[in-house]
């Protein structure tokens, strides 16, 4: 109880809008309560709780509403700008979900302060609740994975075969994210990455990678240096994840892992796989060929490959069409087979949006 009357009422009211289904919130509880605490500032919890979901307030329209100084609220602003909780456009000052939204804004900065890893920690024992399935209820297929494209002597060509070479081509301009706000999440949380390092960001095409360094959010690189960035991933079994638009639609690719990677925990553990769309390639495991050696299980990211009673079990449906195994395999036993049902990429994110929309809206009346 004593600890429920330290609660300033401001981080009640804010943790209560977070968790509205509008954000994609958490249940409202003591650890999403904690979470805004270590955010925000009772007096920044003052100004934040007028702000609205992607729609730009004036800090003169926020002090009004927030009976405030013009000054002081446009120094909690600032404060609250500068640690990346809030955002800010020409027309002022909005905010967005927690996760995603906020959590890789907050992240991709790469800082490591007390601050970073206690919020690190928090948000990641947070998602860890699985809260993210209520919102699933009918197929969001907004995420694509792009397989591996490689060609191995007596195997098959894994490959959606242009469209790797297509980003790298259709683009001029190039960037890395300066951390994987995942990996970097479960490293302040103490766990570390059995795939790769947090250092290893996002990759980003086309006029978003323009001015990364100058936002302080990555670096810009060649697009060679962006061809062996991508070969460097493949080799560490990271899965490719994108939004499903065009190759020539400037994109960002996650290179997830199953032990780092909030996404691919949720399509793991919480059965979100609604929101991947079907790959235009999936593996098919001859096994007459197979030695059981257990390579491509290691090498799997969703556990579609296992060894059970020291024999190869191959389960099609969590198969997302990386291609990892394929390279694992020395047995050429597996190869990537198209896939009839494949939701082919939308031809910009425009048109993405209003492609999943109705079905989005639905899960969204559905969870409320």
């Amino acid at each position: 109880m004593d600890n429920q009357i330290r609660i300033h009422p401001a981080h009640i009211a804010l943790a209560k809008k977070f968790s509205s289904p509008l954000y994609l919130g958490p249940p409202f509880d003591e650890r999403l309560i904690s979470l805004i605490k270590h955010l925000f500032t009772e007096k920044e919890a003052e100004v934040a709780i007028n702000l609205v979901l992607f729609w730009p307030r004036s800090a003169k329209k926020l002090a009004k509403k927030s009976n405030k100084t013009l000054s002081e609220t446009q120094l909690l602003l600032n404060s609250m700008h500068q640690k990346r909780i809030i955002f800010k456009s020409k027309k002022g000052y909005f905010l967005a979900p927690l996760i995603p939204g906020m959590f890789e804004y907050i992240l991709m900065g790469g800082e490591n302060t007390l601050w970073h890893q206690e919020y690190g920690r928090l948000i990641t024992e947070l998602f860890a609740t699985g809260y993210v399935a209520k919102y699933i209820h009918r197929s969001l297929p907004a995420i694509r994975t792009v397989p591996v494209q490689k060609a191995i002597e007596s195997k098959t060509i894994v490959s959606d075969a242009s469209f790797i070479l297509e980003m790298l081509e259709s683009h001029t301009h190039f960037g890395i994210i300066n951390v994987c706000q995942c990996r970097q999440s479960l490293h302040f949380s103490g766990k570390k990455c059995k795939r790769a390092l947090p250092q290893d960001g996002c990759l980003v095409f086309g006029n978003w990678a323009k001015g990364i360094a100058k936002r302080g959010n990555g670096r810009e690189i060649s697009r060679e240096e962006m061809r062996n960035v991508i070969e460097e991933r493949w080799k560490k079994n990271l899965v490719f994840m994108t939004a499903n638009v065009r190759s020539d639609s400037p994109n960002v690719i996650c290179t997830c892992c199953e032990c780092c990677c909030h996404y691919l925990e949720a399509v793991n553990r919480f059965n979100a796989n609604k929101t991947l769309s079907r790959p235009p390639f999936i593996a098919s495991v001859n096994e007459e060929l197979c030695t059981h050696c257990g390579r491509c299980v290691k090498a799997c990211n969703t556990h579609a490959h296992a060894l059970v009673e020291k024999k190869h079990s191959f389960n099609s449906g969590k198969c997302i069409g990386c291609g990892l195994c394929v390279i694992a395999c020395t047995a050429n036993a597996i190869a990537m087979i198209k896939n009839d049902q494949f939701d082919k990429p939308s031809k910009s994110f425009t048109r993405l949006i209003a492609r999943i929309s109705p079905a989005g809206l639905y899960s969204l009346l559905k969870t409320k």
